[in-house]
């Protein structure tokens, strides 16, 4: 497992109240725990304070999984 899976599935854990070992690679990250808007943001807003940097729009409406978040993380990184 790469370390920006590794800290997207930590995020997550941490916005969503859910064990990161419950989460897979692949999941769909509304199928992990349902999300509203506020999830939605508390998740951006724990990635740009992990990276240190802002979150490209475009990126925001191509988030679907935990590996898309991934990778969102090591461009930024």
């Amino acid at each position: 497992m790469s370390l920006s899976v590794e800290e997207a599935k930590n995020i997550l854990a941490k916005c969503l109240f859910v064990s990161p070992d419950s989460i897979d690679d692949d999941d769909v990250i509304a199928e992990i725990k349902p999300i509203d808007s506020l999830a939605f943001e508390t998740i951006m807003l724990e990635v740009e304070e992990s990276t240190g940097q802002p979150i490209d729009p475009i990126d925001i409406l191509q988030l679907q999984t935990v590996a898309d978040l991934a990778k969102i993380i090591a461009n930024k990184k």
